[in-house]
């Protein structure tokens, strides 16, 4: 094809439009898996649960942080038709300081051992009936804090401080934006609730449910499917829609640049076209050579771009403190077509001028 060939004797010019394709496409996808990252950090482990469904007291509106349940409407969510199996969880904040004198928050989950609250312990042990000060943490927060199993840890509530043993490691990821540890849900009662008699305490924040047709509005709660309950915690939605207008922002800017750079390189080769169709060549052909040009161009810059974004991610990961970002499969395939796409459609501009060269106004001004 002609449009290859005029690559291959202008290799400066387009290794050029290709760095830009490159840079761009870097861009885009940096910030697709800032959007993953963020997503992860946001509520990983809430999308870990066990669960089909959550339930929440009716007056929280799907809010982790305002639900409080007493025993008798933990056990009515439990026992509501469809479930057959539950877990009741408590959730709070707490201050620790790490290896270098850092305070940092952490997210605490109190949860029953032997529920589907309980999480796959991945190295050390379980928590028993006896570890009341023991808890598993996950490798973000030993990570974090540079602490190991069999380590302890000063945790800092209201104006007291208590220490807990790392019995084990755990992969289950962040929530609300916070590493996650498990302990015992009596001593997460403990934890939020103090000195507040036993039978005044909430049983717990939320109820884990299995089985089917659980989601609705209740009597007693309000349960939904864990989508739903992850775009319903605190600072999600702005965020997603900041990441959303930051990509499409990204998706256009690349289709214009790529159109731009192709139109100029079309007014260049008026005469040239002109030429062509003097000779017989149709405006459909002509703009096969130029559609030709941009998939390569395309394809060269995602094609660098996407070895350079893993690489990036693989640095910052190895960082002290830890960048939310990730990518998957589906990151690198969605973002490489949208780019292909809009590389494309910034292409027709150059098709309509291709169509509009007039071949003996092109050859009157070459002479």
């Amino acid at each position: 094809m002609i449009g290859l060939v005029e690559m291959r004797r202008r290799k400066l010019q387009f290794a050029l439009i290709a760095l830009i394709v490159t840079l761009i496409s870097y861009l885009v996808l940096m910030i697709n898996g800032l959007g993953v990252g963020l997503n992860l950090l946001a509520g990983s482990a809430l999308r870990n649960f066990d669960a089909d469904a959550i339930a929440y007291s009716e007056r929280a509106g799907l809010s982790v942080i305002r639900s409080e349940m007493s025993q008798q409407s933990a056990e009515t969510a439990a026992t509501a038709p469809g479930v057959t199996a539950s877990a009741l969880l408590g959730y709070v904040a707490a201050n620790y300081q790490d290896s270098r004198g850092k305070v940092r928050s952490v997210a605490f989950l109190g949860y029953d051992p032997g529920t589907i609250g309980e999480p796959r312990v991945t190295s050390g042990r379980k928590l028993g009936p006896g570890d009341r000060y023991g808890l598993l943490a996950d490798k973000s927060f030993l990570k974090a804090a540079g602490l190991d199993v069999g380590d302890t840890v000063d945790i800092g509530l209201r104006l007291g401080v208590l220490t807990f043993t790392i019995e084990g490691e755990i992969d289950e990821g962040a929530f609300f934006f916070q590493p996650a540890v498990y302990i015992l849900r009596d001593t997460w009662r403990e934890l939020k609730y103090g000195d507040i008699p036993a039978a005044e305490q909430p049983a717990a924040s939320i109820v884990l449910l299995k089985g089917k047709h659980l989601t609705g509005k209740f009597e007693a709660f309000e349960a939904v499917n864990k989508d739903t309950a992850f775009d319903n915690i605190e600072g999600v939605s702005g965020q997603q829609s900041t990441v959303v207008s930051l990509r499409v922002f990204g998706y256009v800017i690349g289709a214009v640049v790529i159109g731009v750079f192709f139109y100029v390189l079309t007014l260049q080769k008026v005469a040239q076209i002109g030429v062509l169709k003097a000779l017989g060549a149709g405006s459909f052909y002509l703009f096969r050579q130029v559609l030709a040009q941009v998939v390569a161009v395309m394809a060269a810059g995602i094609a660098v771009s996407l070895p350079l974004a893993l690489a990036t991610e693989r640095l910052l990961q190895r960082l002290p403190e830890t960048v939310p970002i990730a990518f998957t499969g589906g990151t690198f395939i969605t973002t490489s077509a949208l780019l292909f796409v809009t590389g494309i459609a910034g292409a027709m501009f150059s098709g309509r001028q291709v169509a509009k060269v007039d071949p003996i106004i092109a050859l009157g001004q070459q002479q």
